[in-house]
């Protein structure tokens, strides 16, 4: 018998399917970003490699996040596999997950999105810098 996600409500009318879609959006709109970026530093690296390696911080720290927010979702499959073997073992109790693990787990991904769309607004002013 599958675990349903869409079934399993955390809070509000938010389920864990909904929790699970929103940090795997989170991840592919940061390596869409990074990938961006990096298509962007590219011109620079050969017109100008002062200016590309001033970004490279900037882009190791948007990686770093990226490592982050893969870390979530790694986080979200040891709460799916709670979730299979409790629906296994007991029947369908959803006692598999800590709402306060839960709510730890949104917190930690609402810094991360923070932090990196602080990190793509602080390399777009310094492109901006470079370009002038």
């Amino acid at each position: 018998m599958a675990t349903n996600f869409d079934d399993i409500n955390l809070f509000g009318d938010k389920t864990l399917s909904d929790l699970f879609k929103q940090i795997h959006k989170n991840n592919k709109d940061t390596d869409k970003q990074i990938n961006e970026l990096i298509d962007a530093i590219k011109p620079l690296a050969s017109s100008n490699a002062g200016s590309a390696v001033m970004l490279m911080p900037t882009v190791k720290d948007l990686i770093d996040v990226n490592v982050r927010n893969n870390d979530q979702l790694i986080k979200m499959a040891g709460i799916a596999q709670r979730a299979a073997s409790s629906n296994a073992n007991s029947g369908g109790s959803s006692d598999f997950f800590d709402p306060d693990e839960i709510q730890a787990l949104l917190e930690e991904q609402n810094q991360i999105k923070e932090e990196g769309q602080k990190l793509l607004e602080t390399t777009n002013e310094v492109q901006k810098q470079l370009e002038q």
